[in-house]
């Protein structure tokens, strides 16, 4: 596609990316769900094939949807992505040494986890919700910056 056939997504294309890719991740969701159910090595590869597919799914719409974004929305996520999420990684990872070293003095909630498995994927999932939130921050900034 060359430049000068560009058109901007505008409200109606981000609401479509949005959309799909809600729609997408409540069908990995379900699809999740039942195929966690299944029993044994064929269980764990459906499951990991089925995921696979929805993020190769999602990530074609997200490169979809970057081709028709405009210089200044790229450069203002690139920007975002870099010091947000880079951000909201190091406010994790100092939470994390922090409780970390105090191990023995420090009591985390029930909804935290008790088995390692538990405590792994929830500490993953607060540095992913750490990067968003250092994300949509730095993107707010960015534009708020250039207004």
């Amino acid at each position: 596609m060359s430049f000068k056939s560009f058109k901007p997504l505008g409200v109606r294309g981000a609401l479509l990316v949005f959309a799909v890719s809600l729609g997408l991740g409540l069908i990995g969701g379900v699809l999740g769900v039942i195929l966690s159910e299944q029993p044994g090595v064929a269980g764990f590869a459906m499951s990991a094939v089925m995921l696979a597919l929805v993020m190769a799914a999602t990530l074609s719409i997200c490169v979809w949807w970057w081709r028709h974004l405009d210089e200044a929305a790229r450069e203002a996520h690139k920007w975002a992505w870099f010091w947000g999420g880079t951000s909201g990684m190091a406010v994790g990872a100092v939470l994390l040494m922090a409780l970390s070293l105090r191990r023995d003095e420090v009591v985390l909630p029930q909804w935290a986890g008790e088995t390692p498995s538990e405590l792994l994927l929830n500490g993953m999932m607060a540095i992913l919700l750490f990067q968003l939130a250092g994300y949509g921050l730095a993107w707010a900034w960015w534009w708020l910056g250039r207004r």
